[in-house]
């Protein structure tokens, strides 16, 4: 097989795409995820085979290091929040799920652990949600998710501990976020990132891709903002506050094309995306410590 197609025969542009029902569109995303071939994501080549590390080395471009991934597809929607209005049903702005299916208002990390998961590894019964994207009131679903999990400093990292919340990009953005944490491109040919949503042609994939901090404090598993528990590394090294490096939670997620009438349910600049950690620990602190070399 060419490793720039997919075992479905797809070009990796996307074309043709749109040809296909939405159960074949389906199956194209998963053969391409399944084949192992190089999947094109916010201007640079990636895939690894699940849960083995790729390289040992930092690197330029996505995803800059030695990473894990796994596809996970979406589970379920709902008004809920388990972080901001946790205990609380029915408070927030429409949520799409990948990875852990019973999520809800009232969800914790100890009622997440050993739950079915829509993720390739029975081991990874996590939360990831997001703000789910509507084409005027109709939801749409994302055809897949892919989670990378990757070292971005030149410390060891650790796994993630047991329990740990995270959210990454402003619910409440009235403007521009930066790029780095939240960008939308479409797939095939130059990667252009932007802001908000692009109109992507016919053929080709809209693609989220959310950057999660990869500093710890060592301390909470949460904070009363969601966010100063954590910080985003400066350059390859952690803060002195938060000195505990872990993987980068990179999320990727690949939508059909959409009309400039598409918003997701936050607001039109308002992409983020929340975890909680659902791993059986023991499984994540193995598969970790291969980033590491």
């Amino acid at each position: 097989m060419s490793p720039h197609r997919s075992s479905a025969g797809l070009p990796l542009d996307g074309s043709s795409f749109n040809r296909h029902g939405p159960r074949q569109r389906r199956r194209i995303v998963a053969a391409v995820l399944a084949g192992g071939v190089v999947l094109a994501v916010a201007g640079a080549a990636l895939l690894a085979p699940a849960g083995r590390s790729a390289s040992l080395a930092l690197k330029p471009g996505f995803p800059g290091g030695p990473y894990l991934v796994f596809g996970c597809s979406a589970s379920h929607t709902n008004n809920d929040d388990a972080i901001v209005f946790a205990g609380r049903p029915g408070l927030s702005h429409n949520h799409t799920y990948i990875g852990n299916r019973t999520t809800n208002a009232s969800s914790t990390a100890a009622s997440l652990i050993g739950k079915p998961t829509t993720c390739d590894s029975d081991a990874d019964a996590s939360t990831y949600w997001f703000p789910t994207l509507f084409e005027y009131r109709r939801e749409i679903e994302p055809l897949s998710g892919i989670v990378y999990y990757v070292k971005r400093t030149w410390s060891d990292v650790a796994a993630m501990p047991a329990g740990l919340k995270m959210v990454a990009g402003n619910a409440k953005a009235r403007k521009r976020q930066a790029k780095e944490v939240v960008a939308w491109s479409c797939s095939g040919g130059r990667k252009t990132r932007y802001s908000v949503i692009p109109q992507c042609h016919d053929d080709q994939l809209l693609q989220l891709q959310v950057n999660f901090p990869t500093c710890w404090n060592g301390k909470a598993l949460d904070s009363g903002n969601h966010k100063s528990h954590m910080k985003y590394a400066v350059g390859t090294s952690c803060p002195k506050s938060h000195p505990v490096a872990v993987p980068r939670i990179a999320l990727v997620l690949l939508y059909p094309p959409v009309s400039r009438y598409a918003r997701v349910s936050s607001g039109k600049f308002a992409t983020h995306a929340d975890f909680i950690n659902g791993w059986d620990q023991p499984a994540f602190e193995t598969l970790v410590k291969e980033l590491n070399g």
